[in-house]
């Protein structure tokens, strides 16, 4: 890719960027949010059309009016963070969506053995033991990524785009992912892999461009690059307190589960104080997702006591929690924390609607100011109160999720995978954040796959196992090995 240069209104995403890719590598793409990576991932793919620039594909000149659809057959997929599986199709069906094996000639219809055959043939190749007409929902989310990947190898690709692929992943589903990408390396694909995960690069990727600001700021083979300088690359800045950690006065105990259960947790008990961040880490499946979602309402409670400030209640939904003090972030902020076509102040100020009405009537002047206050106070970067949600970074959104939830004025509020899918420098704001809602007296509970982020930023942790409660850990006995052999030892 040469001078690759996209302008979007008010924003100059790319700015005259380069990108070399070799055969059989894996080049790791790397930047904050808002960095310009997935639009040049998107004008790879056909997904945006380029403004300036051209692309090359083995020395040939790729036409800019080529669709999507096109450049895959050329052999240049991309894979989302946010999987494009059909749930209610078979794996064999996803596997060959658009390209179904057909039989007859005047009337055609499907020809199943021929799918099953192909389906099979590939999953087998590639060590995957998966029933080739068991449905897709019926598998995990590493299941279901490995068959979008083999959706795009089945094409015969030879440029494979993978955007934060690990970002729902288990420890061993990683592995998983590393042997597969290790496979296609062998067979001489290349792989642009964008992650925000340093450690993942680190162990998969050949060499790393660092984006800012629309511009490849470096290139270097791993080899030659630390944590630290591929940070400060990054940032634009050292982060010399990734974790801005700040002994805060701990109050009473203003919020407490008793033996939750629902369909998934067991025997879940624990307690949050004023001005205190409670860890709850797990791997997935432990159920530590499933017990809030039951304490909130959000699920069905099947036993257990949950007290506010020592009295006794029970949340018939979420907003029944949220009008008594509780809010919850989701963990995907595109389908459960934002309406993405809305404007930044319609985001923000959609849990306080009631309160900008006169009479039947919106007070659209008084959105705007509770907006540029929240603006101002997360320090959202945004062109305007009236900018689409959607075309922010990760970052800013998941910045407009918590202001809607502070405009509440929570007593309690619970963050579900926070940081997830935003960049280092983001990171380290949200985390000042909770520490700035600490010192306001606010109980924060974080739900975090991320260890070292549980371990830099709880006051206290508490494991969870199998639907149960394994262990609590004061700060001051945080290990990683500790913690660790909490969340998968035996019962």
């Amino acid at each position: 890719m040469k001078g690759i240069t996209k302008q979007f209104p008010g924003v100059l995403a790319l700015d005259n960027v380069d990108l070399e890719l070799r055969h059989g590598e894996v080049l790791a793409v790397i930047g904050e949010n808002g960095a310009g990576k997935s639009t040049m991932m998107k004008l790879l793919s056909g997904a945006v059309r380029t403004e300036a620039g051209e692309i090359y594909l083995d020395g040939e000149l790729i036409d800019p009016e080529k669709t999507p659809r096109e450049r895959m057959d050329m052999g240049i997929s991309i894979i989302y963070q946010e999987l494009t599986n059909l749930d209610e199709m078979t794996v064999a069906e996803n596997l060959f969506m658009g390209d179904i094996p057909q039989k007859g000639k005047l009337v055609k219809t499907v020809d199943y053995k021929a799918l099953w055959s192909k389906s099979k043939e590939l999953l087998t190749r590639f060590n995957l033991p998966y029933d080739p007409f068991s449905l897709m929902k019926t598998l995990t989310v590493a299941e279901k990524q490995m068959v979008e990947i083999l959706r795009s190898v089945r094409k015969n690709v030879r440029v494979l785009i993978m955007d934060e692929p690990t970002s729902s992943l288990s420890e061993t589903e990683v592995e998983s992912l590393y042997g597969l990408i290790r496979e296609l390396k062998a067979r001489e694909v290349s792989i642009l892999y964008i992650s925000h995960k340093l450690d993942e690069i680190f162990a998969i990727a050949d060499r790393v461009q660092v984006m800012r600001d629309g511009k490849r700021v470096a290139l270097h083979d791993m080899k030659d690059v630390t944590t630290g300088q591929l940070v400060e690359l990054m940032v634009g800045r050292e982060v010399e307190n990734m974790y801005p950690k700040e002994e805060t006065e701990i109050g009473e105990v203003v919020f407490q589960a008793e033996h939750v259960a629902c369909e998934i947790a067991k025997d879940v008990s624990f307690n949050v104080r004023k001005g205190e961040i409670l860890g709850l880490f797990g791997l997935l499946g432990s159920g530590r997702t499933e017990a809030i979602e039951a304490i909130i309402g959000k699920r069905e409670i099947e036993a257990g006591t949950v007290r506010l400030e020592g009295a006794e209640i029970k949340f018939k939904s979420p907003i029944k929690a949220k009008e008594n003090g509780i809010a919850y972030v989701s963990s995907d902020r595109k389908k459960e924390g934002l309406v993405l076509i809305q404007t930044v102040a319609a985001n923000i100020t959609a849990t306080h609607i009631d309160e900008l009405c006169k009479g039947p009537l919106m007070d659209f002047k008084e959105e705007k100011n509770v907006a540029d206050e929240w603006i101002g106070n997360l320090n959202i970067k945004t062109p305007s109160p009236y900018t689409v949600t959607e075309s922010l970074s990760g970052g800013n959104q998941q910045k407009i999720v918590i202001a809607k939830w502070l405009l509440t004025n929570p007593k309690v509020l619970i963050l579900n995978e926070p940081t997830r899918g935003i960049d280092v420098g983001a990171k380290v704001e949200i985390y000042k954040i909770m520490e700035d809602l600490c010192k306001r007296g606010i109980a924060v509970i974080m739900i975090s796959s991320e260890l070292p982020e549980s371990i830099g930023i709880c006051d206290r942790i508490v494991v969870f196992k199998d639907g149960y409660v394994k262990g609590e850990f004061l700060r001051k006995d945080f290990t990683q090995k500790e913690l660790l052999h909490t969340a998968v030892g035996a019962n």
